[in-house]
């Protein structure tokens, strides 16, 4: 095709134009414009070079083994140049020269920060100035090969985000340099210093640009199901909350400042240590200073945000790492965000102090020592961000927030598929999703089969509907539980209420017909049917869950929530698993004598063997107790036996919901009080026509999971199960034996020696998830 001279007028114009701008990059953008040239097939490289020599009167030898001209020739250099600016000029665009001088350009400051990523240590400043430049050169048509992209990507991982190759191996592949122009303006900290922000804040800010990225042919490949594939394709408004990042390194400097590097091996202290001098730790942290520095990029960050309420998350190095993710160990803490700014700043410095302060606590640092961590180097870093969420009235909260897993290990149908999901959703903010609180429970959902309930009738549904909503109280400045109707009534109108609500009329549940509801509140029940019937979210959360789930390579789950108008990531990590037992069979022949209990619900395939010693709490003594102290002391002697029989094979069993926040409902144990034991019962007995709920998809569970602590609900009430009150109340109480100390608690706290109690007998465990049959009995 025969150039246009008045084209090759302007094309050259801006070249010669670009070449006086950047003569330090006369070579570099020379070489661009001759691969341009050679693929564009205007002129091949060596036709180029041949011509060069032509016009200095020179032409090639053709022998392989002699050189074509010597080192440095200047002359023949200047002659290539030429022609390469003449071809330049004659066969590509402006555009297009705009274009290749950007990517060298790209590959000037490519090069720079490639050498700064490869330093083990460099300042901030340096670092982040290398990828402002970087980011501030157009994106352009031509992109940096993978490869040379690939190792300042790595590099700007380690640095800024984790040191975990699991997670290295993923990011790199979805995060690009630019991806990094994002948290540089964001992070917090001195610019001599440098740090990281943390596991919780990398796996969100990793899965939202897998979700993002939507067109990756490999993960739609893997999706045989054609309405998942659709979801994961549109991937539907998904966004992550407005966030800053208080690098990993301010603690450093927090813990210099007020001398308290004593406190860094509390780690090496015995349990009862760490619980002891815990309470005083988080004082001490909360009245400790903070570098100026700091103080003033926190001022200048709640200017920026207003009065906006905020949540101060932690997000440790170890947190959401592949196959440790410390869920619920670590303190987060919800601010209303009003007031004066030196108001909402000492509200700030106290939230991130106590955050650092839960480092410390002995949930994480027992969590750590049972999983081999506790030598690892731990900072906290600290994610800050907006609240997802509208106001109404005084009140501040999302639509509907929850959890979910890529596997659903609560299938309460045989229709219900493992691979499918599982989702807890309520309304309100999502501390209701994740902890264990209150008599009531969040929405269970089988993503494959949303409508699909795993209460049996209408009365069980109302039972189980939630009725508090957790909101931020913004006349109050704090996160308050406040009950459903009291929020309506200060609403007036709330986001997707007629999604979330049924009507509740003669003895059925109705969704709402339209978008208004003028129905009383105390006919309204929180179902989330209509959500669910309509069908396009539990497909969204089923198709990025698919999504996450390829990108990762095992399961994940994710936390979320939902403004009314969008969808926000709030959390991505792996899912730990139970390896679950293949052909598990029930015992046909136990004589009833020496069955301890039976169950037939929520079972998983399992066996629990050798059992020594049965730490049994009656549900009917623990709800005689009438004071939450007594109830706090029955979690404290749990927590002692645990640490006395940490070398035995032992097992719980207890009322209602254990971990519980209301201590009313279950004992108020922590990680750290049960993490020795083998199983993990719960006793759920109906109590004025409750039964409590039970631990799936809880940061609880998870515990469970992680340490490889069998879980089960039993349900004596229940006819078809059997349940030997007499061996469990009746056998010899070993308390005073273990626990001297603690006597005072025998009516309450019994400890089994199973040999003791059966003549020299073992307590055995089958279960069958296959029948959802489980049953202990007594073993030779």
């Amino acid at each position: 095709m025969k150039p246009d001279p008045d084209s090759a007028v302007g094309s050259s114009s801006v070249l010669d134009g670009y070449l006086a701008r950047y003569p330090h990059l006369l070579d570099r953008i020379i070489r661009q414009l001759q691969v341009a040239l050679h693929e564009k097939g205007a002129i091949s490289i060596d036709d180029l070079y041949e011509k060069a020599r032509g016009e200095q009167g020179e032409s090639g030898t053709g022998n392989p083994n002699v050189a074509e001209a010597p080192h440095g020739d200047e002359a023949e250099r200047e002659a290539v140049n030429r022609l390469t600016r003449w071809y330049a000029g004659q066969h590509l665009s402006a555009l297009e020269i705009d274009d290749l001088v950007n990517l060298a350009l790209k590959r000037e400051e490519a090069d720079k920060l490639r050498a700064i990523v490869s330093l083990s240590t460099v300042s901030f400043r340096l670092l982040s100035d290398a990828v402002r430049r970087f980011c501030a050169l157009p994106e352009g048509e031509s992109h940096l090969q993978p490869d040379e992209a690939m190792g300042i990507r790595v590099g700007l991982i380690r640095h800024l985000i984790s040191d975990q190759l699991e997670f290295i191996g993923i990011a790199k592949r979805h995060l690009r340099i630019r991806d990094f122009g994002e948290i540089v303006p964001r992070l917090i900290g001195d610019e001599s210093g440098m740090g990281r922000i943390g596991g919780k804040a990398a796996g969100m800010f990793l899965a939202h640009r897998i979700l993002t990225r939507r067109a990756d042919p490999v993960v739609r490949a893997h999706e045989p199901d054609a309405r998942v594939r659709q979801a994961v394709a549109d991937g539907g408004e998904i966004a992550i909350p407005e966030s800053y990042f208080l690098r990993s390194d301010v603690i450093e400097e927090f813990i210099k400042l007020n001398d308290l590097g004593e406190y860094q091996n509390q780690k090496y202290k015995t349990a009862e240590e760490i619980r002891k001098d815990y309470r005083l730790i988080k004082q001490v942290f909360r009245n400790g200073k903070f570098p100026a520095r700091i103080v003033e990029q926190l001022r200048r960050l709640l200017e920026e945000i207003g009065h906006h309420p905020v949540i101060v998350r932690s997000s440790s190095l170890l947190e959401d790492r592949f196959g440790t993710a410390f869920s619920g160990k670590y303190a987060s803490f919800f601010l209303g965000n009003q007031g004066s700014l030196e108001k909402r700043l000492a509200a700030l410095l106290g939230a991130i102090a106590e955050v650092f302060a839960s480092a410390l606590g002995p949930d994480p640092l027992l969590y750590r020592r049972e999983h081999d961590l506790l030598d690892y180097e731990e900072d906290m870093a600290i994610l800050i961000q907006k609240v997802v969420g509208q106001k109404f009235g005084s009140y501040f909260a999302p639509a509907f927030a929850g959890v979910a897993f890529s596997r659903n290990e609560y299938r309460w149908s045989p229709r219900i598929r493992r691979e499918d999901g599982l989702m807890r959703i309520v309304m309100g903010l999502g501390t209701r999703a994740v902890d264990r609180v209150a008599s009531e429970f969040p929405r269970m959902v089988a993503l494959g089969m949303p409508t699909l309930r795993h209460e049996s009738s209408i009365p069980e549904i109302l039972r189980h509907s939630q009725r508090t909503i957790d909101v931020i109280n913004l006349s109050k400045n704090r996160l308050e539980s406040v009950p459903f109707e009291e929020v309506l009534r200060q609403a007036g109108e709330f986001s997707l209420l007629d999604r979330i609500v049924s009507i509740s009329r003669d003895g059925m549940l109705v969704p709402p017909t339209g978008t208004y509801i003028d129905t009383p509140a105390s006919q309204l029940v929180v179902t989330f049917d209509k959500l669910m019937i309509e069908g396009a979210f539990p497909e969204q959360m089923r198709g990025l869950l698919r999504r996450l789930e390829l990108a990762y390579g095992v399961p994940v789950d994710v936390e979320f929530a939902h403004d009314g108008e969008r969808l926000y990531l709030l959390q991505c990590r792996t899912l730990s698993q139970l390896a679950e037992m293949e052909n598990v069979t029930i015992p046909a022949d136990v004589p009833e004598e020496r069955t301890i209990f039976t169950a037939n619900r929520f079972v998983r395939s399992g066996i629990v063997d050798r059992i020594e010693y049965v730490i049994y709490v009656d549900p009917r003594d623990y709800d005689r107790l009438h004071s939450n102290e007594k109830r706090v002391q029955v979690a404290r002697v749990i927590g002692a036996l645990n640490e006395k029989l940490r070398d035995r094979r032992f097992i719980l069993i207890g009322p209602g919901r254990w971990g519980s926040s209301d201590k009313r409902l279950g004992v108020p144990v922590s990680y750290a009080d049960i993490n020795r034991s083998k199983m993990l019962i719960e006793v759920a007995r109906e109590r004025d026509g409750y039964i409590p709920e039970v631990s799936f998809g809880t940061h609880f569970f998870q515990d469970l999971v992680e340490a490889g602590i069998s879980y089960l609900p039993l349900y004596p009430d229940d006819r078809r199960n059997r349940f030997n009150e007499t061996f469990l109340s009746g056998s010899d109480n070993q308390l005073a034996a273990i626990l001297p100390e603690e006597t005072q608690l025998g009516d309450v706290v019994r400890v089994i020696d199973v040999a003791a109690a059966a003549t020299g007998r073992y307590l055995r465990v089958v279960m069958d998830g296959r029948t959802d049959q489980a049953i202990a009995f007594l073993a030779d």
